[in-house]
This record gives C-alpha cells, structure tokens and sequence, in this order.
C-alpha cells in the first residue's frame, strides 16, 4: 500500500469516528487488520485505560491478531479521544504490539492513532490534521 493510500484511508478513518462519536472523551478502541479490509477490535472502556498493565495490552493485541489469516499484511490502530499527538497510551500500546506480533512470527505493517481532528503514525512521527473534514 503507498503512503498516499495509507493516508487517504486514515483521513477516512477520521471521518468515520467523527460520524460516530460526538463526546470529547470516549472509550479508546484498537484495531487489528487493515485500512481498507478486515479487521478486530477491541473496545478499552475509559476507566480501564490507565490501569491496564503491559501484560494485558499485549494479550489484547495477540487475541485480535489471532484470529487475522498468518499471510495477511496487519497494522494496528487505536481510535481515541484527545488530539493526534504522541501521548503515553500510543506508546504504551505500540510496544504491546510489537510484542504480540513478535510472539507470533508477523510483520507489523503500521500503527496509528486515529482521532477526532486527525491521525499520528505512532511510530514516525508523521501525520495530518483537520478542522473541517470533508469526505
């Protein structure tokens, strides 16, 4: 998939939490599979967040990606509350995945957050914004 794929897809995924979800503070979901096919997830209630230790995290992401067909490309996103920008869940989360995917012999394609206003690439530092999305 080329980077201008990616990001349209992630600029879609945008759209599509800002459908859903109107609050500023709402329950952080992880997303195993790919942009534009197949994918898991699992909702993090909002009061479990900053209590889930690495252990769980990682078990969190090897459940989802269990399930995902071995030769099948994976990438990991989180839909969350906040701006995109580096917060400590990302991170807390992107070591989670690469310690499932390891655990697993798979290849981690990408991992992003997906907010409200845009989406951060965790693991580049790259990413876009929007005060007015229009899809």
């Amino acid at each position: 998939m080329t980077i201008a794929t990616t990001a349209s897809l992630l600029r879609l995924e945008v759209g599509n939490l800002r459908s859903r979800e109107s609050r500023r503070r709402f329950d952080t979901v992880v997303h195993v599979g790919t942009l534009d096919g197949d994918r898991r997830t699992c909702t993090v209630p909002l009061a479990d967040s900053g209590v889930l230790d690495p252990g769980t995290r990682t078990d969190v992401v090897a459940w989802l990606l269990e399930e995902e067909p071995g030769s099948t490309p994976a990438s990991v996103w989180l839909t969350r509350a906040g701006e995109p920008q580096l917060q400590d869940e990302d991170l807390a989360w992107l070591s989670a995945a690469g310690r499932a995917f390891g655990a697993l012999g798979r290849r981690l394609d990408g991992f992003w957050s997906v907010t409200r206003t845009g989406w951060l690439d965790v693991r580049t530092g790259e990413g876009r914004t929007w005060k007015r999305l229009r899809l």
